[in-house]
């Protein structure tokens, strides 16, 4: 059996995952009724709603991964109003049908359109966030900025969905490869960084790949990290296979796990290993980008 049976074999004997197109019918009506409740709340000044992430790559495993969103206003957001849609938001994450939550950024069209190097966002949730949005913790009267937005951008623009508003193309202008690249290698610096790769193993080795393929191939494809496992597979050195065929195992494993314990997947992670395997990214990285 030649190797790209054998990866075919291989990705057969793991649970598929799923796309919008295909996804459960409770995430659907979830999504749909998040679209319909920042509709609601921001009336006109919604320009439009995008899916990105793994359910819009057709990479999504309901136990591990997230609901990830850009939505894009026609105008910045009073503070007030801001706080309201955050609210309703990290509310209606409560009633999600997954262990994933929401996680979401609001821009206005111009930034969307314009993509500047720093970009600043009207508001952002994610799970970690929850306990500071409800708790009336965040401040919106000040403008901020988050170093994550190229690349959720990037990946709206490349293989997003639109699922309300404004097309893709008319909404969002094109968005610097640097700028990209400067925003993924921000995330792999802190999984490289001391034991970090050690407290979300999965996570860790699945981002690491895909970022050695960017800085590799330098074709400006976007992966999914299940795409960026098959593409460790198959382009990293062999000693490291069986490190990320177990991530991705961990990854698309149906198994319904704890809040607590998705870092890990709910499964066990030889130190050594991953620490290898960070020294190497780290290693290789560097190479690369010289």
């Amino acid at each position: 059996m030649n190797e790209s049976a054998c990866m075919t074999q291989y990705l057969k004997s793991l649970p598929a995952p799923q796309t919008w197109e295909t996804c459960d019918d409770d995430i659907r009506a979830y999504i749909n009724s998040f679209v319909g409740l920042l509709r609601n709340i921001l009336k006109e000044n919604l320009a439009g709603v995008y899916l990105h992430g793994s359910l819009a790559m057709g990479s999504y495993f309901p136990p591990k991964s997230d609901m990830d969103f850009i939505v894009v206003t026609t105008d910045k957001l009073d503070y007030k109003l801001a706080e309201t849609v955050n609210i309703a938001i990290a509310s209606y994450a409560e009633a999600r049908p997954t262990v994933g939550s929401i996680e979401c950024s609001a821009i206005t069209l111009d930034t969307a359109k314009n993509a500047p190097r720093n970009i600043p966002y009207e508001l952002h949730y994610s799970e970690m966030w929850h306990k500071r949005v409800l708790g009336g913790e965040v401040k919106y009267e000040t403008e901020q900025f988050d170093s994550d937005l190229p690349a959720h951008l990037m990946c709206v623009k490349k293989r997003g969905i639109c699922l309300y508003g404004t097309d893709i193309n008319s909404a969002f202008g094109e968005i610097s490869w640097r700028n990209f690249t400067e925003s993924v290698t921000e995330d792999f610096c802190w999984i490289v960084d001391g034991e970090n790769i050690t407290e979300s193993p999965y996570y860790g080795v699945l981002n690491i790949c895909r970022v050695l393929q960017i800085l590799s191939d330098n074709d400006e494809r976007y992966l999914s990290k299940y795409e960026g496992a098959i593409w460790g597979i198959k382009r990293l050195p062999g000693k490291y296979t069986a490190l990320i065929q177990k991530a991705l195992e961990v990854y698309a494993s149906g198994k319904i796990v704890s809040e607590n314990e998705r870092k890990t997947g709910g499964a066990g992670w030889d130190k050594s290993i991953l620490l290898a395997f960070r020294d190497y990214a780290k290693n290789e990285a560097a190479k690369l980008r010289k």
